[in-house]
């Protein structure tokens, strides 16, 4: 039992001893006894470096072709930006007129029951619009356009209107997208748009001849007026190279200017025919006929012929009447269009015939009458007399802008394009004892076209009103001037 207990010590011992010298590799005074060597230096075991995961192979992931694409701005009588390809375009424009106006009419015409009420001298930014146009992946164009000069009367009012009751709010015009190459079809647009009725309403704005389109374009309109754009959806497209030209449509009949129609039913149909007998744009020689009807759902039941005088002064509603036939009870209207241009160089020649079938009509105060029939037409001409030469798209069936061979330049002797216009304008809205009266206008018109974007514009209008009574009758004189930019 003692050795046991002794070998056990011993072994306790030379552990403790092993375990100090694997701390101090010198040993300079070892125990007695010890048979090792003196002053030696003894060798720490290796040391294991640490653990380290490996590390993986540095891999380079497929990087995906950048699908920005790249634009290009230019200008093309606007501001463009678009692919190479043109597969994607977008053109950001304004539009502002500014008018001024003053006129001098007869006593009786402006004082008594069914004549214009009084003329005021005024000044009035009859257009104040931007828009956004383009197309996008080539097969969808598309356009948003706000008009920021439209004038409403205030919710309730029954007093006279004047300056302090009236509040403006801006509002579409074109709001649409059109999708295109569709088999059959051609052209599909879908939105708010101008219905294909009348080529005065169909040109563009921008390149009117005279201050205002003619008496026709008021009198096409529904109840109200509605800048002439209707919510709905057509289909246009040419034939035989472009010669002929076909569209239809369907739309809601609205009457306000704010791009909505509310009213159980209340739809129209529309559509035009046009083609071009002649077609030399090389000699700058080209002759256009076509037709167009609309039948139309009433607008709650009625109907409203409401002319505006041809320079105007202000906003609606501020601005004269120059016929009324009041709101008639009515159950469906139809309207008749005929239209033509022709253009032979630097002279330009138009006209248009309407005819405003209004059905099951009374006044609401007399007996059914039936379908009245009201007419209108204008015929007019333009020469430019700095040898210009107005152009035609064929794809829609409308004149382009006016572009000046020289633009005015003081340095280089440029005077831009002068154009003398003259149009003749008759309407008749007395039928059946539902009268508005009878016109007789005669505006004559000088244009300045200082560039391909700006113009200056000075009308003189004669109108002669009567056929409502022997009192409300008499004379316009009406003399306007307009500032016009776009871009």
């Amino acid at each position: 039992m003692f050795r046991a207990s002794r070998l056990l010590a011993l072994l306790a011992g030379f552990g403790h001893a092993s375990t100090a010298m694997a701390q101090a590799p010198v040993i300079p005074n070892p125990p007695a006894g010890f048979a090792g060597p003196t002053d030696a230096v003894v060798a720490a075991p290796p040391a294991v470096p640490p653990f380290t995961a490996p590390v993986p192979a540095i891999t380079t992931a497929p990087v995906a072709e950048s699908t920005a694409l790249k634009f290009e701005a230019v200008w093309n009588n606007g501001l463009f930006f678009q692919t190479p390809n043109k597969e994607f375009v977008a053109h950001v424009g304004g539009t502002l007129h500014a008018d001024g106006a003053w006129y001098t009419a007869g006593q009786g015409l402006q004082a008594f029951a069914g004549g214009t009420g009084k003329f005021n001298d005024g000044v009035n930014m009859r257009r104040l619009r931007f828009f956004l146009e383009g197309t996008v992946y080539k097969n969808v164009d598309y356009k948003l356009e706000i008009e920021f000069m439209n004038g409403f009367s205030s919710a309730g009012l029954t007093g006279p209107v004047s300056a302090s009751t009236v509040s403006n709010s801006p509002g579409p015009t074109d709001a649409w997208i059109t999708v295109k190459q569709v088999p059959l079809l051609g052209n599909v647009r879908i939105g708010n748009q101008k219905e294909w009725f009348s080529l005065e309403h169909l040109n563009n704005y921008r390149a009117l001849e005279f201050l205002e389109r003619s008496y026709l374009f008021d009198f096409s309109q529904a109840t109200a007026f509605n800048n002439g754009f209707s919510p709905g959806i057509s289909a246009y497209r040419t034939w035989l190279d472009d010669r002929i030209f076909t569209a239809i449509g369907g739309y809601k009949n609205e009457s306000n200017l704010l791009g909505f129609g509310l009213g159980d039913g209340q739809y129209a149909v529309t559509g035009r025919v046009a083609g071009l007998p002649v077609w030399e744009p090389d000699d700058k020689l080209f002759w256009h006929i076509g037709g167009a009807m609309s039948h139309r759902d009433t607008v709650n039941g009625q109907v409203q012929v409401r002319i505006r005088n041809e320079v105007r002064n202000a906003p609606f509603p501020l601005l004269n009447l120059v016929a009324n036939t009041g709101a008639i009870n009515a159950t469906s209207q139809t309207l008749y269009n005929l239209e033509t241009a022709a253009v032979y160089g630097p002279l330009t020649l138009q006209a248009e015939y309407t005819a405003n079938l209004i059905h099951g009509a009374n006044s609401g105060t007399g007996p059914n009458v039936g379908t009245l029939a009201y007419q209108g037409f204008y015929a007019e001409a333009m020469v430019f007399l700095t040898g210009e030469s107005r152009s035609w798209d064929p794809k829609i069936g409308v004149f382009k802008r006016v572009t000046p061979l020289r633009n005015l330049s003081f340095t280089e002797h440029g005077t831009g394009a002068l154009e003398l216009a003259a149009r003749y304008t008759y309407l008749d809205l007395n039928d059946k004892g539902i009268n508005g009266g009878r016109l007789n206008d005669v505006t004559i018109g000088l244009n300045w076209y200082l560039n391909t974007n700006t113009k200056i514009q000075f009308n003189y209008d004669y109108l002669y009103k009567d056929g409502v009574n022997s009192v409300a009758k008499g004379a316009v004189h009406s003399l306007g001037t307009r500032l016009a930019i776009d871009f």
